[in-house]
């Protein structure tokens, strides 16, 4: 058997079980949330937490408590006395995300640093108003840093207004928002969230989402423009169906583009699952896709596998293993990544990630340090 053949071999038995857990897993965990991991722990869905369905952005009443207890539901006597509250009044609450990270590499196994550079990644303030229960309204403004950088002048993310309370539980919202599809990672270099996908994670798209989050099943549809509004017919449409419990999370995602103005077509689907055992949350994702531009078809496979252990309150270890393969009709395209982290929260409201990373592809091996300050609020 040659290399390519055991490797190829390796990689579907890999994507194999992924998709054989998310499909099936039924494994018990207790109850302790944007991160899948803490989603995981709380045998919750993202709305616990967030006022978005999909997870991240601004923070409800109970997610703003969980931050401030260290990603705990109960409280801390050292903290007791941190009782800021981000409601201005009964309908409106302030929020704020500050992310400042160090990055240093090595590049195709050079023995010096290649790289050294502090990058401030977010600056991004979050209003929610909410005139009745039934009705929030969400915007997000990312803040100016000196140029050359990012982002570059003022950033309009998430604006949108969402009701809820509809017949049969279904909520709606419109405006510019991201879109449900698959899980949503801190990491946006996740190979599933950033090459994997034909458009950016980070980014919210323009249109209009429908669904309903009950106890425990939920569904989700968006119509969306997929590009700059005016460009062209708005054709690009996602869905996301899952399940959250206390055993076990999972979830099925789709998405289709089509261009009116080059006639190419985008189409990706994935298959997520996460469970914890004690201090112990597994996740895993397995997607795969098609890109039909001019004429050309390529395949592409993306999965990513991760254990969370939490060694004790405000401080989690991670490993991590990345995989991506942008052509599946050549060996040229692959490329794996292998992640070691440890979450420090020290106090409430300061987080920092310590992060080494391995990668390997036909061009060579690659290694990063990163150092992540997160100011979450």
């Amino acid at each position: 058997m040659t290399h390519r053949q055991t490797f190829r071999r390796r990689r579907s038995l890999a994507l194999a079980l992924i998709v054989a857990w998310a499909a099936g897993t039924t494994l018990p965990a207790p109850r302790a949330a944007a991160l899948p991991m803490y989603a995981s722990r709380m045998g919750a869905t993202c709305n616990t937490c967030h006022v978005d369905p999909n997870g991240g952005g601004i923070r409800n009443e109970f997610g703003f408590a969980y931050l401030r207890n260290r990603h705990a539901t109960e409280p801390e006597e050292r903290w007791s006395s941190v009782t800021v509250d981000p409601k201005l009044n009964e309908w409106i609450t302030l929020g704020m995300d500050l992310r400042v990270l160090y990055y240093a590499s090595h590049v195709n196994g050079g023995s010096t640093i290649g790289t050294s550079t502090f990058f401030p990644m977010q600056g991004q303030v979050n209003v929610a108003v909410m005139p009745h229960q039934h009705l929030t309204l969400v915007a997000s403004h990312g803040m100016v840093v000196d140029e050359p950088g990012f982002p570059y002048g003022y950033v309009a993310r998430e604006i949108y207004g969402m009701i809820e309370g509809l017949p049969a539980g279904i909520y709606g919202r419109i405006g510019r928002f991201r879109i449900p599809f698959g899980l949503r990672q801190d990491d946006h270099t996740s190979f599933v969230r950033r090459d994997y996908l034909p458009y950016d994670s980070q980014k919210p798209d323009a249109g209009l989402e429908v669904g309903r989050i009950g106890t425990q099943l939920f569904a989700q549809f968006s119509f969306t423009d997929g590009t700059t509004p005016f460009n062209e017919r708005a054709q690009t449409v996602a869905a996301k169906i899952g399940r959250a419990s206390k055993r076990y999370q999972s979830g099925l995602s789709g998405f289709h583009r089509y261009s009116d103005a080059s006639g190419d077509r985008f189409d990706r689907w994935a298959l997520y699952a996460s469970t914890t055992l004690g201090r112990l949350t597994l996740l895993a994702e397995a997607g795969a896709g098609t890109n039909r531009v001019a004429g050309e078809i390529r395949n592409m496979e993306a999965a990513f596998a991760e254990a969370d252990y939490r060694l004790m309150r405000g401080l989690n270890l991670r490993a991590k293993w990345d995989y991506f393969d942008f052509d599946r009709g050549s060996s040229a395209g692959r490329r794996w990544r292998l992640t070691g982290e440890a979450d420090v929260n020290p106090m409430p409201f300061v987080e920092m990630k310590l992060s080494y990373r391995h990668y390997e592809n036909v061009a060579g091996v690659d290694q990063e340090y990163l150092a992540l300050f997160y100011f979450p609020f």
